[in-house]
This record gives structure tokens, sequence and C-alpha cells, in this order.
């Protein structure tokens, strides 16, 4: 039975199209004489199997490990295209768009999108997946609850009517789902087991419901910080007079909400941010006025100086008069 410590050994041993380039570096191979014309990115076929993915236990799929140490021109093909970078890293340049994949992350790339692919190191992995759209079929997409970006892009990939230049970016790479659906999907393309056909379809429709999980969570992140800077710069304003409850009032949100999103995205509390903030405002009038420190710490809000000496040196450890000085 295939391991996925066999598998990780098969992926990084040389197909035959890497020992070509590895035996004739700079010289021609079967794959560049297809780019050799100038012009528009050239449409490509791919034919299978390959010699890393020997087996192809369904019609409408088909796995490709992308050829190591010689770039891949700008190309286009009639499937849709989900790429894993199973180990190190990738460049990747879609529509004059450069991106650096990272282990883990995964794309889906429209049918007819121009792409090309960078110079493949020795620990550079590329999996690609390619679709043919008769797979997606009205069952597909009844595991789909609701829209979904992920439901949309397909939608939009089958339509005849629609532009097929759509790019997805899933940064995945603390996903513990992903990695395991793709490692079963390629050792059925390896070694394909009696009932291989549906697993396939099986894995495929676990992963893009993965997914879509990916997806939403980064969403939800992104939403999250954005309903963060309003807060973050109303304390910078208010440092002085704000307090939790006045500040959640102000946004209309529940006050431990608001303690757990701030200790959440920024690491600190409320308290530590206005702190930290009346320190902001303290250290650049010592270095901007030549106001005394006593009435410095007076104009933030400290009555003891006593207090502001000893809360400034746990702060920076120095003096407010060294830290002067500096």
């Amino acid at each position: 039975m295939l391991t996925y410590k066999m598998l990780d050994q098969i992926l990084h041993s040389y197909n035959r199209l890497e020992q070509t380039y590895l035996a004739v570096p700079g010289g021609a191979d079967p794959v560049s004489a297809a780019f050799e014309e100038q012009g528009p990115p050239v449409q490509i076929a791919v034919s299978t199997p390959c010699d890393t993915f020997r087996h192809a236990p369904h019609p409408d799929l088909k796995l490709v490990k992308t050829g190591r140490f010689r770039p891949v021109p700008p190309h286009i093909h009639a499937w849709i295209e989900l790429g894993y970078l199973y180990s190190g890293s990738c460049p990747h340049r879609v529509h004059g768009n450069s991106y650096v994949l990272k282990k883990g992350q995964v794309y889906i790339l429209d049918s007819d999108a121009p792409h090309s692919i960078g110079c493949l190191g020795e620990n550079d992995i590329l999996i690609s997946l390619l679709i043919s759209k008769p797979f997606f079929t009205e069952a597909f997409f009844h595991h789909f609850t609701g829209g979904s970006v992920v439901s949309e892009f397909l939608s939009n990939a089958l339509s005849a009517k629609a532009s097929h230049d759509n790019y997805l970016l899933f940064r995945a790479e603390k996903n513990r789902r992903i990695p395991m659906l793709l490692n079963e999907l390629m050792c059925e393309h390896i070694e394909p087991s009696t009932h291989a056909r549906a697993i396939a379809d099986n894995l495929i429709s676990l992963l893009f419901l993965e997914l879509v999980n990916v997806y939403e969570e980064e969403q939800s992140a992104v939403e999250k910080r954005s309903a963060l800077i309003p807060v973050l710069k109303y304390i910078e304003s208010n440092y002085l007079t704000c307090s939790l409850t006045s500040a959640a009032g102000h946004f209309r949100l529940n006050p431990n909400y608001l303690t757990t999103l701030l200790k959440k995205e920024t690491g600190l509390s409320f308290k530590e941010l206005v702190q930290k903030q009346r320190f902001y405002a303290i250290t650049d009038q010592l270095k901007s006025t030549s106001l005394s420190v006593e009435e410095i710490a007076r104009q933030n809000g400290y009555e003891s100086t006593t207090h502001f000496y000893r809360k400034f040196r746990e702060y920076y450890g120095c003096s407010p008069s060294e830290y002067r000085r500096m």
C-alpha cells in the first residue's frame, strides 16, 4: 500500500521531463518546443497518463506534476486548473500579475486564462489538478449550501457567455485537511484502489468545500481587521478620556466582545492599548518640546509623578529624562 512517505519520494524523484532538463541544461525539450512561436500564449493539451501519475481513475480529472529546473512560458488550456504547492515556493504569473506561492497554498484558475510558472528548484513541487467542465454536474453543486465565492467562480467558468479570466488564491498553509485530501487524491492516481473513481469524485467535493471554509475564514479575519481600525483610531484620538465602556458604546459593541477582539487581533487589552497610546504621546512630547517632564505627565493624565516615573521605567527601562537625551 502506498504511504505518504512513499508518495513524497515519488514526487521528489525526477520524471522524464526533468531528466531531460538536467541532462541538457538550456537545451530544447518537448514542452518548450510548443512555445517557440512568438505571439499570444499558446493553447496546450495535456496527455494522460503522465509518468508521475500513471493512472487516471476519473475521465474528467488529470493530475500533473510541473517540471522543475525550467520555467513554463505563458500558455492557456481548456481545463479549470487547481494548483497545489506541495513543497517549496513557486513564482506564478497570471494576467501580468506576479505571485509567489508558498507551501500549502492553493489556486484555482479559469480555463483560457494566460499564465506562466517560474523556474522551480529541487524542493519546489507544484501539483496541478486539471478538471474538465463536464465534471461539475448539478450533483456537485448540491454540496454547496447558498452562494459562495467558489461556487460563483465555477458557475462563471461553466458559462459560455462569461469571460474566462478569473483567478482565486487560497492561503491554506495552516489548513490540516487540504494536504490530506490531495495526498489521497495523488495516491489514487499512482496506485488506484478498487473504487478509485468514486473516491476521487468525493475527494474533489470535500476539497472544494474545504476551500470555501478557507476563503470564508480569511474574509472573516479581514472584516475583523477592518472593524478594528476605527477602534484603534478612536483610542488614538481619545486616550485621555476613553474607557472600555465608552468605546464599546461609541461603536455599539458589547464590551466583552470588544475586549476579546482587541486581545485576539493585537495581543493587548483595551487598557494596555490606551497605555501604549499615552506613552506614544509622552515620548513624542519629550523629543519635540521643552516642557518639563512633570508638565508632560500631567497633560497626559498622570497626577502622581511618582506613579508616572515608575510606569515609564517599566515600559522603557529608563527615566523620562534619560529617554529625552537619547
